[in-house]
Formats: C-alpha cells, sequence, structure tokens
C-alpha cells in the first residue's frame, strides 16, 4: 500500500516536473524571440537614423564650407581696403570697385545647421541605438559647438547692427542705402556716391576695416572648428 501511494507520487512528481520544464522552457524561448526581435527591431531604426544623419551632416558640411567661404571673401575685401590709403588710391580702382568692396565687408558668413534627426533621436530617448559611442560623442560634441557658434554670431550681428551699420549710415550713405534698400525702391542720388572717397584712409575708417577683418577670422575659425567635427563624423558614418 505505502509503495503504491509511493509510485503515485513519484509519477505525479515527473508529470509536475515535466510540465514545469515545459513553461520554463516556453518562457525562455519566448523572452529569446522577443529580444532577438527587439534587436532586429533595434538595428533596423540605428539603420534608418544612420542614413538620416549622413543626409543630415553632408548638408551641415555643405553649408559650412560656404559660411567659411563667405568670411574668405570679407577677408580679401577688408584687406584690400586696407590697402587704400588715400582718395586718391580709391579713385583709381574706381567706385563700382570701391563700392563692392564696402558691400563684401558687410556680409555676415552664418551656420544654419541641419539638427533634425539628432533632435528625433534626442526626443525619443533612443541615442544608446547608436551603438558606435565615437560617433555618439562626436555628435554630442557637435552639438555643444553649435552653441558657442550660435553666440558668436548673435554677438556680431547685434555688433554690426547697432555699431557698423549706423556708421557708413553717416559716413557712406551712397553705399550703404545701396546695399540695403529692396530692389524696387529708387537708387538714391548719386552724388552721395563721393563720401567714399572722403573716408578712404582715416583712421575711424581703418579701424571698422580691421574690426571686420577680426569678426570675420574669429567666425570662420568657429565655423572651421565645427567643420572639423562634421567631417569626422561623416568618415565614421561612412563606416558603418
Amino acid at each position: 500500500m505505502t509503495e503504491d501511494r509511493n509510485h503515485k507520487w513519484l509519477g505525479r512528481l515527473k508529470w509536475f516536473s515535466s510540465e514545469f520544464l515545459v513553461v520554463v522552457l516556453g518562457i525562455l524561448f519566448a523572452f529569446s524571440i522577443n529580444t532577438w526581435w527587439e534587436g532586429v527591431a533595434s538595428d533596423s531604426r540605428e539603420e534608418g537614423y544612420l542614413a538620416d544623419l549622413q543626409l543630415d551632416f553632408e548638408e551641415n558640411e555643405y553649408r559650412l564650407k560656404d559660411a567659411v567661404a563667405v568670411a574668405d571673401t570679407v577677408l580679401i575685401a577688408a584687406t584690400e581696403l586696407l590697402r587704400l590709403e588715400s582718395a586718391q588710391a580709391g579713385r583709381a580702382i574706381g567706385l563700382d570697385s570701391l563700392t563692392y568692396l564696402v558691400e563684401t565687408i558687410s556680409l555676415l558668413p552664418t551656420f544654419q545647421p541641419v539638427t533634425r534627426t539628432y533632435d528625433d533621436i534626442l526626443g525619443a530617448g533612443e541615442l544608446q541605438t547608436i551603438k558606435n559611442s565615437d560617433l555618439r560623442a562626436l555628435l554630442a560634441d557637435f552639438h555643444s559647438q553649435l552653441l558657442l557658434v550660435d553666440t558668436v554670431e548673435e554677438t556680431q550681428e547685434r555688433q554690426f547692427v547697432q555699431l557698423f551699420i549706423p556708421y557708413i549710415m553717416e559716413h557712406l550713405d551712397y553705399l550703404s542705402l545701396a546695399n540695403f534698400l529692396p530692389g524696387e525702391a529708387a537708387p538714391p542720388n548719386p552724388k552721395h556716391a563721393e563720401t567714399i572717397y572722403e573716408v578712404l584712409g582715416t583712421r575711424a575708417f581703418r579701424n571698422w576695416i580691421v574690426m571686420r577683418y577680426q569678426w570675420a577670422e574669429d567666425l570662420q575659425s568657429q565655423h572651421d572648428s565645427v567643420l572639423m567635427t562634421v567631417e569626422e563624423i561623416r568618415e565614421l558614418l561612412k563606416a558603418e
């Protein structure tokens, strides 16, 4: 009787152990399938993010190189103006050339970054989806650099509007108006064009040219620094 009872309990234990093992294996299998599927989905999202980042940073590189080139133009124009130390030197190159040089030093090189994909990644809380830690670090570095560039650009724009434009409006009426009037507006009286010759070589005018040179050089340095980071990011993206 005792042996029969033990036999029955042993049979039930074996059955329970088998059922338990099946349940555990089922859970483990389901967990592994879920983990695998999440990995596949994560890889798919990463692939999409990397493709979009490539497009964004291709455009960022183009825009930065354009900003650097504009700064080069400003630097060259400022250098040319500094060589003109008298009205006679200005008349030698002609009014059209002087107009071009003054309009050129009035340019403000700026960089409008493309950050859509990175903003989407951060907004979705999926930065870790980008598995390459070096790439993640460079992306963060790029966006921290943007804060400095934005500050420098805003500062220079404020200085330009509040200081430089009032100066050229007072001393270079024809040139300043010709540069800022809308295309459909009537041109200013050409007799005011001669005012450029009156200020060439003066200490105040040359100081302004030097300041415009320094502003362009400073901003170009900032853009060059960001461009180096962008080029590094593009190299890593190409390797992915």
